[in-house]
């Protein structure tokens, strides 16, 4: 009888060993496997600037801006990028164009070169570069005065 039960569990360790190494097509297997990631939304705020438009693999405009120590916004240009990720409360944009800002004093960044990677947290994104240059014209260059004695928007 011992020999008998030896026998019947040698064999189902023999069927075990081989159901578990069969060699079969395993990419319908290796498929349901495959990350489906979830996409992410924008917190209210962006939402509200942005707008619905922007995915993940977008071309896009942002603006590269340089600023004085005060806050100041001394030069500001439109610049070509793509979304690469998206999270609730900021965009990981990337630079599809090299943008040179004018050396000013007392500012260490003077551009934004190609490929460059930043994450856009204030929603300054446009569909296209219209769009952007409006912004900037209407939004961020402080009138000045030109030695003419006339204001003017970007200091033309």
């Amino acid at each position: 009888m011992k020999k008998i039960g030896k026998i019947i569990g040698l064999l189902f360790i023999i069927i075990s060993i081989f159901q578990g190494c069969r060699s079969g097509n395993k990419s319908k297997e290796v498929a349901g496997y495959q990350y489906k990631g979830a996409s992410m939304k924008l917190n209210g705020k962006l939402d509200a600037k942005i707008g619905s438009w922007v995915k993940e693999g977008i071309e896009c405009y942002g603006v590269a801006i340089m600023s004085d120590k005060e806050g100041n916004v001394k030069v500001a240009k439109e610049i070509k990028s793509k979304v690469v990720q998206i999270q609730s409360d900021k965009i990981k944009m990337k630079a599809l164009e090299t943008v040179s800002l004018a050396p000013k004093a007392g500012c260490n960044k003077l551009g934004v070169t190609q490929g460059e990677i930043w994450w856009e947290e204030d929603g300054e994104l446009f569909q296209t570069r219209e769009e952007a240059v409006a912004f900037i014209r209407t939004k961020l260059v402080p009138l000045k005065k030109n030695n003419t004695g006339r204001v003017t928007v970007d200091g033309k």
